[in-house]
């Protein structure tokens, strides 16, 4: 009987600790086939954070099958937060509407002052570019070309309760070695935070939009959450939420990477942390379709 007890823990530890992981790696699929669906959604709807969010949350229904159970785990996880999950849109940004946004361009706005980048005749936009001087056709606020400002580039969290016993109080210890604040905050209050990134080019002509009032949907990089301290990591640096919560670096599960398009690479450094294959960079008057969805391993 005390060499069936000793041995008992540790095989019991394995057993869950196997559950648990299993659970992780189809939550991971999952979360990347709604992104997906949202991301799909944006860019046929002018990047909109309500269009969104909306698909997002109906791509949910592969893992909460019923309404109900759906909009209580959602309550609770905002209840806990502050927001049940979030997407940050990081491309385009305000900055690329500054540089890419075209006040002629004769289609039906949401208000009158509304920035949209023209999403057809890229060719010729990026030629028009590079006569006026702009180094590669970057612009001088986003450092953007028209190919990069037409691609819809977003990071998703979401805060997962760990199902083994006592691995809340782990992620709660590890909580400071978190270096985004959204993470950190995810493991204060005891949720795995899993992180998944699509990149998709656009089919529409992209929009500025003021980001959603509850938290769902925002735009840029580095961003709080209610109730957490100001961000310490600065814009434009990458977020490590794609690690464990122990801190392991975030290396992108191998065989998540679709073919390339011929997209120029993106601008911000921090976006290539997570690829596995570098894009050739466009050439002067190529257009770009498509998309390429990029994921982070929890």
């Amino acid at each position: 009987m005390a060499g069936f007890l000793a041995v008992l823990a540790p095989i019991l530890g394995l057993g869950l600790g196997g559950i648990e992981l299993a659970h992780w790696m189809n939550l991971r699929q999952t979360l990347s086939l709604a992104l997906m669906d949202a991301a799909r959604a944006g860019i046929t709807r002018q990047a909109s954070p309500q269009a969104i969010a909306d698909a997002f949350e109906q791509g949910l229904r592969a893992i909460y099958i019923r309404p109900a159970a759906q909009t209580r785990a959602l309550q609770v996880r905002r209840h806990a937060l502050g927001i049940p999950w979030q997407i940050r849109i990081r491309q385009p940004g305000p900055a690329a509407f500054l540089d890419h946004a075209d006040a002629a361009l004769p289609v039906p706005r949401a208000h009158p002052a509304q920035a949209l980048i023209r999403n057809d005749y890229q060719a010729a936009q990026h030629a028009r570019r590079l006569r006026q001087g702009w180094p590669e056709g970057r612009g001088p606020q986003s450092g953007l070309t028209i190919f990069e400002a037409n691609t819809l580039l977003m990071d998703l969290w979401w805060p997962q309760a760990p199902l083994a016993p006592g691995v809340s109080a782990v992620v709660r210890a590890l909580a400071p070695l978190h270096g985004d604040p959204i993470g950190r905050r995810m493991m204060e209050k005891g949720y795995l935070p899993f992180r998944r990134r699509i990149r998709l080019g656009m089919q529409s002509h992209p929009a500025s939009w003021p980001d959603l009032p509850d938290g769902r949907v925002v735009h840029g990089g580095p961003a709080t959450v209610p109730g957490s301290a100001p961000p310490d990591v600065p814009a434009g640096m990458p977020a490590d939420g794609a690690s464990a919560p122990s801190g392991s670096s975030g290396a992108q599960a191998p065989g998540e990477t679709t073919p390339e398009t011929g997209q120029a690479p993106p601008a911000d450094p921090s976006d290539t942390e997570w690829e596995m294959e570098k894009p050739d960079a466009t050439a002067p008057g190529q257009d770009t379709t498509g998309g390429t969805p990029e994921a982070c391993a929890p």
